[in-house]
């Protein structure tokens, strides 16, 4: 399937969300944005790019910066967020924290975690990059993949975009 077919599935879907994003999957919006419909599906897009700010956005202090643990909290963030913002029941919370390339040195690997949250399920999706064989765009592009993927399972469209991985990568889901 293409990104601009899904795209107009979750648009002529009747689920709403808002999103929260800090670090990758900056391509997503392209996607929806370039995309008539966009505001059937878009309530919302926060982006806590700061530890400061993203700490605020949640409410707790961070012990680790792009976890699972923080992406689930932002995810959470953005469901309520969702609910009060729509007269709509379909509604959904999405989040994605990454720390991907970069032009200075940083310790750890580079990796997205996404995570959702909606009446119908909830959890996260885990990805670890090869680091030495990827630019930052190519990171950023398969992990709005992912998001695409990951709302797409949010509005039972159940076709997904086809994400490209190197054998030494690997995306994980996991159902909370």
């Amino acid at each position: 399937m293409s990104i601009k077919k899904l795209v107009k599935r979750i648009h002529s879907s009747s689920f709403q969300g808002c999103f929260s994003i800090a670090g990758g999957g900056m391509k997503t919006f392209d996607y929806l944005f370039s995309t008539p419909g966009s505001s059937n599906t878009i309530l919302e897009i926060l982006i806590p790019y700061s530890k400061e700010s993203l700490s605020d956005f949640i409410s707790e202090k961070l012990n680790s910066h792009v976890s699972h643990t923080e992406a689930i909290s932002m995810s959470n963030k953005s469901y309520i967020r969702s609910k009060k913002l729509s007269k709509n029941h379909k509604t959904f919370g999405l989040s994605c924290t990454a720390a991907i390339a970069t032009d200075r040195m940083r310790k750890g690997e580079d990796r997205a975690f996404i995570a959702w949250n909606s009446e119908l399920s909830n959890g996260y999706t885990s990805i670890f990059f090869d680091k030495s064989r990827r630019k930052r765009y190519e990171e950023d592009i398969i992990i709005s993949k992912i998001i695409l993927n990951t709302i797409s399972k949010i509005t039972s469209i159940d076709e997904y975009l086809k994400v490209n991985l190197y054998e030494s990568e690997k995306i994980k889901e996991y159902i909370i």
